[in-house]
């Protein structure tokens, strides 16, 4: 479980992508955004990235913030990751 707080930006994402380097490659990864208050394009790719690098192992996300799913929704990353409203749903 990677949890993000505060903006997921060009500033902060290097630090999202090494953390999901360091999961086990087939482990599912679930990455909780319900803190992150903003979403770039950075924060996108790192998404998308994560999704297409870990072929054998599952990325997921967590958030119900209404302004975070609307850029998910509008970059098409909710068709590439599987996006939840909980952490139990998550999982």
């Amino acid at each position: 479980m990677l949890y993000v707080s505060g903006e997921l930006d060009l500033a902060s994402a290097p630090r999202l992508e090494e953390a999901i380097a360091d999961a086990p490659p087939t482990a599912p990864v679930v990455i909780e955004l319900s803190g992150c208050t903003f979403l770039d394009s950075a924060g996108i790719r790192t998404l998308v990235s994560a999704a297409t690098a870990r072929p054998e192992g599952r990325v997921d996300v967590v958030t119900t913030d209404p302004g975070i799913l609307r850029v998910l929704e509008i970059t098409g990353v909710d068709t590439v990751l599987a996006v939840h409203p909980s952490v139990d749903a998550a999982l």
